[in-house]
């Protein structure tokens, strides 16, 4: 594409890509001066140059000292937004996008609304498990991607047949317009965790705000109504839609069922009642059920076939994801104390009269503090607590559980430093009745260390491997 096709009186000359990274080669390229939190576009100049850039595009005064065409702009992330949508012919047109921002529950609602989308077109996803379209799975280094390989990668799935996208989106991402490039038609507000550390260390409203402002009039957004969150953001939009378990929600969540079998509950919407039945577990998951299908239904598709259709949807990897149909093993990624006592609650609700056993991570980072709260937490919801490692042995993980002692009262404690083994140990104790929770880890495949990671098969892994071991032992008895 020609240069002057993109910036009104530049010179003719071909462009062949667009960059933000002045470490990698781009011929014939225009390079955007991007000022982020910790590098700045316009110190990287004579690189991008070195490397084949040919224009410069910038917004703060300085020297013109190496060969390249020179546009100074007000807004290089606005600039780059307008520019990229012309080189890629506007890859927003054609494209349903969802974007689900909040403190958690983001993966579950864009993974239930992508499961639904491709059981009839073709939905891609792009998050914190990466970037999936059309069967084909990447690895990404980031949850969002930046302004420009957002766009180019609409351009691909648009040239690929896929129909629609959902994206996962921080408070900081959107404060560092990561997708303002996306023009999304839908936007899902899912929960706050005022104790998490997206929370505590950015002016998190704010942030939103600042995103649900630029949205355009027709976007769709849903809140949790039952969330501080709608509070702050109400004054933020033009209109929005409501879920939740409160009477004003305009799809109000009732008659909440959990069991090791699954979750059910009825969504309310226009004075008409809809059961929902899923095999998922846990209440965070009616939550982000409901907030997929109210999206989805939002969008124009068919309330009871939305409904139908979930009743199937599948765990997400290392999210509340049960691994044996015999046994109640639950494994989840639950590190902040918020999610990981909405996971205890729920095995206190299933175990009936049977055992709540849980496998607890235990950080050598852990202040007492946070050690307290975790054992109060196994103290008022498990049975049986096997306290573990997060990070491999040589983090002095056994010092950290010996700190633990003063905290236990009713609750049965076991340490078991190696990981792996108190997973074993867990299954061994357990009665097909009991629930047992596996939580810290979820789908990750490696162990921290002081300064690195090492690989760990993961929890999902040892877990089904002492299932068999167990099933093989009972078999060999009879």
């Amino acid at each position: 594409m020609l240069l002057s096709n993109l910036f009104k009186g530049a010179p003719e000359i071909e462009i062949e890509q667009l960059s933000i990274d002045s470490r990698l080669s781009m011929k014939n390229a225009i390079f955007f001066c991007l000022d982020g939190i910790k590098y700045d576009g316009h110190d990287y100049i004579k690189e991008a140059i070195d490397n084949g850039a040919k224009v410069i595009v910038y917004s703060k005064d300085q020297p013109v000292k190496y060969k390249a065409i020179y546009i100074k702009v007000n807004n290089v992330n606005a600039t780059l937004t307008a520019i990229a949508n012309r080189f890629y012919d506007n890859p927003n047109q054609g494209i349903d996008k969802y974007v689900i921002c909040g403190n958690y529950g983001r993966c579950s609602v864009a993974s239930f609304i992508n499961y639904y989308l491709n059981t009839i077109t073709s939905c891609g996803y792009v998050g914190i498990l990466g970037i999936k379209y059309n069967g084909l799975e990447l690895n990404s280094s980031f949850a969002t991607l930046n302004i420009l390989d957002n766009l180019k990668l609409l351009d691909t799935m648009r040239k690929n047949g896929v129909k629609s996208c959902t994206f996962e989106a921080s408070a900081s991402a959107l404060n560092l317009q990561k997708l303002d490039s996306i023009r999304p038609d839908c936007v899902i507000y899912t929960c706050t965790n005022k104790n998490s550390s997206e929370f505590q260390t950015s002016d998190y409203y704010s942030c939103l705000r600042r995103y649900f402002y630029s949205l355009e009039n027709d976007t769709k957004v849903i809140l949790n109504i039952d969330d501080d969150a709608t509070d702050e953001l109400e004054n933020s939009i033009e209109s929005y839609v409501t879920y939740g378990t409160s009477t004003i929600a305009d799809y109000q969540i009732r008659d909440i069922m959990m069991s090791t079998n699954g979750i059910a509950f009825k969504i309310v919407h226009n004075d008409e009642s809809y059961p929902v039945k899923a095999k998922i577990q846990g209440m965070f998951n009616v939550y982000n059920l409901t907030a997929a299908i109210v999206a989805l239904h939002e969008m124009g598709h068919e309330l009871t076939n939305i409904i139908n259709v979930m009743f199937d949807v599948p765990y997400v990897d290392g999210v509340m994801e049960r691994v044996d149909d015999e046994y109640n093993i639950i494994v989840d990624c639950a590190y902040d104390l918020n999610s990981m006592e909405e996971i205890f609650k729920y095995a206190d609700f299933v175990k009936h009269k049977n055992k709540a056993i849980g496998v607890i991570s235990i950080n050598y980072s852990d202040g007492d503090k946070r050690l307290e709260r975790i054992i109060e937490l196994c103290n008022q919801y498990l049975d049986i607590a096997i306290l573990t490692e997060n990070e491999s042995q040589d983090s002095g993980v056994n010092d950290i559980l010996e700190r633990c002692d003063k905290f236990k009262q009713e609750t049965r404690f076991v340490y078991i430093s190696l990981r792996s083994q108190a997973i074993e140990n867990a299954i061994e104790i357990m009665n097909k009745e009991d629930t047992l929770l596996i939580v810290g880890k979820g789908n990750e495949r490696f162990l921290s260390m002081g300064l690195g990671k090492e690989f760990y098969f993961g929890d999902k892994h040892y877990a089904k491997k002492f299932i068999q071991k167990r099933r093989k032992e009972e078999n060999e008895t009879i």
